[in-house]
């Protein structure tokens, strides 16, 4: 059954629609806000208004008079984690002979570096990738030629970073530079869509022109007016038509760029194309998408919902995942969600989180064969006061907390929770947490 409502939001890089989830009464959950029934409001104890569940309580007397309610996935204050399970442990799906077939097998990468040891070099590999950037962009914006040397070198060893093991890029990527956000935008993107063509094993040379595409991707963006960039809240429909047209001015500065690949081009002009055929610049539908441009799609918005210009839109990736799902089909190809849920994970590392036991911390590395079940660097302990050394648990040993219940991650926490800064310690983090106390919080 389709949402009953929806709300749209101009992030500055998207649309953002929040929609509501038809539950079964027996999946909800404390924090969640009900705002339909299954049947009239009449006849009911329930505020016609909607409510958040307070406790268990809630949820047996709904029991008494519904089957299902519909859920406000904005304004609950939990995910809804049977979804989160439910979109972690699907199968893969089976490939059609009507649609790109997005496993390419082209290439096979395995992890061959630790991620204490692959986190320091992204690192100092992100300041290159900032530097190159800027010097792209001011270029583009004074009209003088572009050379893309100097990208495709820092593009090519991204890749190879990504490549050895993508959970440090990830890291990277989960921290938010509130400086310059058109270039922090695209260079989480790429790290994005870098660590995507990696799961659906792209070709290395394949991976690369998808990278210096995602990079290049706002690069348009030098030729519209600043008040449009710069302005806060939402966009009037008469300024989001012309935000649009930063895809066609990025086509044309690429053209003028000498041996340009044609799929970095194609990265750029698709970005924002959407699989129903509401996206722009020229309104493609399905298969008329190219891979790479379905690729660069999801991505770009991922990146939007969860890291928009305007900080309090932000979703946490767990409820930016479930509103891809929700999307299966309509703004993006069932397979490309699917496969991107798989790729990234509910819980991608660098997320801040909230344990069954009320411990805080953050997730440092992935485990491939049980993603919501990840290491984590403990913060803070149950009374949310900072823990003298952070302390780092491994999920998938560690079934069980110290009084013999099941250990969870309880909650996908918003970035800033309980004063944790994690930002102020991009470079070398897995170094410093090992040598030093517990500097993660705001002062």
């Amino acid at each position: 059954m389709p949402p009953c409502r929806t709300e749209r939001v101009h992030t500055g890089f998207a649309v953002v629609e929040y929609t509501q989830e038809r539950i079964a009464v027996q999946d909800l959950l404390t924090g969640m806000f009900v705002s339909r029934l299954d049947r009239p409001w009449v006849g009911t104890p329930f505020p016609i208004q909607g409510f958040h569940i307070q406790s268990e309580d809630d949820i047996r007397k709904l029991g008494l008079y519904c089957k299902h309610v519909y859920v406000d996935i904005a304004k609950s204050r939990v995910p809804s984690r049977r979804l989160l399970q439910r979109l972690e442990n699907q199968p893969a799906p089976a490939s059609s002979p009507r649609r790109v077939r997005l496993a390419v097998n082209e290439e096979v990468y395995e992890k061959t570096r630790p991620l204490k040891q692959e986190v320091t070099i992204a690192g100092r590999l992100h300041d290159d990738i900032s530097r190159a950037v800027d010097q792209l962009m001011d270029k583009a914006a004074t009209g003088r030629p572009i050379v893309l040397k100097k990208a495709k070198k820092v593009t090519d060893r991204m890749v190879e970073s990504i490549a050895r093991n993508p959970d440090a890029f990830i890291w990277i990527a989960r921290i938010r530079n509130k400086d310059q956000y058109t270039y922090s935008h695209s260079i989480r993107a790429t790290i994005w869509a870098i660590t995507f063509g990696r799961h659906l094993e792209l070709a290395r040379d394949r991976l690369e022109n998808l990278a210096l595409g995602m990079l290049l991707s706002e690069v348009g963006k030098t030729r519209l007016p600043d008040h449009i960039l710069q302005k806060h809240g939402r966009l009037k429909e008469e300024e989001f038509e012309i935000m649009k047209k930063h895809v066609n001015y990025g086509v044309a500065i690429l053209r003028e760029i000498p041996d340009i690949h044609p799929e970095v081009v194609e990265v750029v002009a698709n970005h924002h194309e959407r699989h129903n055929g509401s996206g722009y610049p020229r309104g493609l539908k399905g298969n008329q998408i190219p891979l790479l441009g379905r690729i660069a799609g999801i991505v770009d918005f991922y990146d939007a919902l969860t890291c928009p210009r305007h900080e309090a839109l932000a979703l946490s990736p767990a409820e930016a995942m479930i509103k891809l799902h929700e999307l299966r089909d309509r703004d993006f190809q069932a397979e490309v969600v699917d496969e991107f849920i798989q790729a990234i994970g509910i819980y991608p590392t660098g997320s801040l989180i909230e344990l069954s036991t009320g411990e805080v911390g953050v997730i440092t590395e992935q485990n491939a064969d049980r993603r919501l079940r990840p290491r984590v660097l403990l913060l803070l302990d149950r009374h949310k006061q900072p823990l003298r050394r952070p302390r780092e648990i491994d999920l998938q040993k560690t079934e069980k907390d110290k009084k013999g219940r099941k250990l969870t991650i309880a909650a996908c926490l918003p970035e800033g929770s309980y004063g944790i800064d994690l930002s102020r310690y991009r470079k070398n983090f897995i170094g410093r947490f090992l040598g030093m106390g517990n500097p993660l919080f705001r002062h």
